[in-house]
């Protein structure tokens, strides 16, 4: 079920399952939303794998259609008991995807900030590629920051992830990055208390327009130049090694290093990735 592709960042796995998904979604009944891939899949994707997600999470606006749509394909019902009632499990690819029920529809703004991304990474594959829809990089920021925030305390997994998708997003992984809507976002989920210092570039400062969309062939490039400045391997291998425990789980590397014991500011460990030009702060109570 895997196939062979040139070297990339992402597990095989991950991307096959990706363009089952994109398959599925293609298939759904006119005037069904696209399903949004979200959450810890989402970071998994715009940080190259380096945090590896232990399923698909994706939202969608009819779950019972995607999921029979998703069985025709080769998913079935997962019989592990950590699973939510409508996890799925592909035992070729031994992945599981999470389908999450949208509670109320994304606002305007959250429709409009959503990626397109093109999977042209299977050489031997059709000329009209699939397509998948992923959460904009700056809400999955803004949604890992309130996380971190509502839990009272900066998490090393959080605090490294958000700064590595900034960093990311600056360095134009889905192109153009939205600074101010960023900024509005983050205001919304923390009531304020949360902003980004950064010396944003003048072209983050206007509103975007043009619907945003991308490849993972130009996603990877970019990843790759990312990952050259800061140090890090582009072995997929090695991203995982470091972000897996033998247990199977999948926390972080940031947790080798004592990250979330220690008091005050965090700071990147040098050894796996350099601080960045950027920071969170937290104004005063």
């Amino acid at each position: 079920m895997q196939q062979a592709r040139h070297r990339t960042p992402w597990r095989n796995n991950f991307l096959s399952a990706l363009e089952l998904l994109a398959q599925a979604s293609a298939r759904l009944p006119f005037g069904v939303p696209d399903p949004v891939l979200w959450g810890a899949s989402a970071v998994e994707l715009y940080t190259g794998g380096l945090w590896p997600a232990a399923d698909i999470e994706v939202v969608g606006s009819d779950a019972r259609l995607l999921t029979s749509e998703l069985f025709a394909i080769g998913f079935r019902w997962s019989d592990r008991p950590r699973h939510a009632e409508r996890g799925l499990w592909h035992p070729d690819l031994e992945i599981g995807i999470d389908l999450i029920e949208a509670r109320a529809a994304p606002s305007v703004a959250e429709q409009s900030n959503m990626l397109v991304v093109v999977l042209d990474l299977d050489p031997s594959g059709p000329v009209d590629e699939a397509s998948l829809k992923v959460v904009g990089i700056e809400d999955l920021i803004a949604q890992q920051v309130g996380c971190w925030f509502r839990d009272g305390a900066p998490s090393g997994t959080l605090a490294a992830q958000v700064q590595a998708l900034v960093g990311l997003g600056q360095n134009g992984v889905v192109g153009p990055f939205g600074a101010s809507y960023l900024q509005r976002r983050l205001a919304r989920e923390t009531n304020g208390e949360v902003v980004v210092e950064v010396p944003w570039p003048e072209e983050g400062r206007g509103p975007m327009r043009a619907r945003r969309t991308t490849s993972l062939t130009r996603m990877q490039a970019r990843i790759g130049l990312w990952r050259d400045y800061y140090g890090l391997s582009s072995d997929p291998a090695y991203s995982q090694d470091l972000t897996m425990q033998r247990d199977g789980l999948v926390p972080s590397v940031w947790y080798q290093n004592d990250l979330p014991g220690r008091g005050g500011r965090f700071e990147l460990p040098s050894a796996v990735i350099l601080p960045f030009d950027t920071s969170l702060s937290f104004p005063p109570r």
